[in-house]
């Protein structure tokens, strides 16, 4: 059978065991959630620079006088935080990916995400080159406007028939429709627009190359030199706006792109973020489920504590019991009574009462051990008393006339009376010592439970 205090050792190092396990379990929790957040925080927040990304492509793409500076800070922002969480950042708080599943989604992130960056640069390149086009329009389009005018004005002139004025005056209004649907082509990138440009274009060049190979027309100097003007403008003119639409077309396929990719990055990056999601709940439940099985462990051997300090305080109701019954064990009936009355107000304090009996006891014993001693000094004297009589009676007897039978019956009788004598000292002087052995033993326990207390 175990010892009390082992087993109150054994329970008490397993529950602190337990206690502390719970406690790093907790703050181990609280920390990978405080990590698991502030992942999931970037993780989620790269979805949403995705569309911050495209729509700063997208209100870029209308406000020619706007400087990149919202976007490529979103651009740098997505790319350092991509490569935190392909790589973590302890300074940022962003471990590594803990599973394989989720470095392979940021792989196809990050694949994707050099396929947009691509497309983003694309974007910036054509974007400038369209925003330089477009910052000459107004003035190419008046220019060709006021030599297509000068024509008109030289017809009327040159009194030329109403049907060389009429086409004129058409051409005149082809130079405002050309950037009528130019201009509504770049703002909404409509193929209507496209289709009634070209045919206002083809319509305006046809009519422009028909003036010039008119013998009625190029036999007038003035009319001839103004339509020459005209078309070296026209050539000019017709080289830039079509390299504008280019430059355009290029753009809006760029955006298309841009647009189809930023859907698949965002889902990319979505399951990303479902997956960091996953993991976190995966591991929350996991350290969950370890707390409840150490509380519940705990609770066992709480709940065996309970019965061991049952145990030991059954124990210790009867060691007072017997210590109290040592303590009254040498007192009379009207002793035992008064010694009862004398401390039930030390009853809660079941050790020190113990001590107290224990100490009466040991009075008791020390007054029983003077009591032994008194009695082996009274002996002692008594043997020497009975030697000096018997002495005394042996010179009375060799005095009186006895017959040898008588002498030897009072010898034997004397002998025998000093053999009591000294059985008898023997006897006190052994429980005298085994009395002090007892007195030294009982101070010991006195005293530990005097210290304990």
């Amino acid at each position: 059978m175990h010892k009390i205090t082992s087993q109150i050792k054994l329970i008490g190092g397993i529950l602190s065991l337990i206690i502390a396990s719970i406690v790093l379990i907790t703050v181990y929790v609280n920390h990978t959630s405080k990590q698991d957040s502030v992942v999931i925080n970037v993780a989620g927040k790269q979805r949403m620079l995705t569309q911050k990304i495209t729509k700063e492509v997208f209100w870029l793409q209308h406000h020619t006088l706007a400087q990149y500076s919202a976007l490529d800070a979103s651009i740098n922002e997505f790319k350092r935080s991509l490569n935190d969480l392909q790589n973590g950042n302890e300074t940022r708080g962003i471990y590594a990916p803990p599973k394989e599943f989720i470095t392979e989604q940021l792989r196809q992130v990050n694949a994707l995400w050099l396929t947009f960056e691509g497309y983003l640069n694309e974007f910036k390149i054509f974007l400038n080159e369209t925003t330089k086009l477009k910052s000459i329009l107004p003035k190419d389009s008046e220019l060709i406007l006021k030599i297509s005018d000068d024509v008109v004005k030289e017809m009327v002139k040159e009194n030329l028939a109403g049907k060389f004025i009429d086409d004129a005056g058409r051409q005149r209004m082809l130079t405002q429709k050309i950037a009528f649907h130019l201009s509504q082509y770049l703002i909404t990138g409509e193929s209507n627009h496209i289709t009634n440009f070209f045919h206002t274009y083809s319509l305006y060049k046809s009519t422009l190359e028909r003036f010039l190979n008119t013998k009625e027309l190029t036999q007038l100097a003035s009319l001839h030199a103004v339509l020459k003007e005209n078309q070296q403008i026209w050539h000019k003119y017709a080289s830039y706006i079509i390299d504008l639409m280019d430059q355009q077309r290029n753009l809006n396929q760029t955006l298309i792109r841009i647009k189809d990719i930023n859907v698949v990055t965002l889902d990319a990056m979505d399951s990303a973020v479902n997956a960091y999601s996953a993991y976190s709940a995966q591991q929350r439940q996991r350290l969950q489920y370890f707390q409840y099985i150490a509380s519940f462990i705990a609770l066992l051997f709480m709940l065996y504590s309970a019965k061991l300090i049952r145990n030991i305080e059954d124990n210790f109701a009867d060691f007072l019991r017997h210590s109290e019954a040592m303590a009254v064990s040498l007192e009379d009936e009207n002793s035992k009574a008064s010694y009862k009355k004398v401390y039930p107000s030390m009853e809660n304090d079941e050790l020190t009462l113990a001590s107290m009996h224990m100490s009466h006891f040991v009075d008791k014993i020390n007054t029983v051990i003077e009591h032994a001693q008194q009695a082996i000094n009274e002996s002692e004297n008594a043997a020497r008393e009975l030697a000096s009589v018997s002495d005394e009676i042996d010179d009375k007897l060799e005095a009186l006339e006895l017959d040898e039978a008588s002498k030897k019956d009072i010898d034997k009788t004397i002998d025998t009376s000093e053999d009591i004598v000294i059985q008898t000292l023997e006897e006190l002087s052994s429980t005298s010592h085994l009395l002090n052995q007892l007195q030294k033993n009982l101070n010991s326990v006195v005293e530990k439970t005097q210290n304990k207390d």
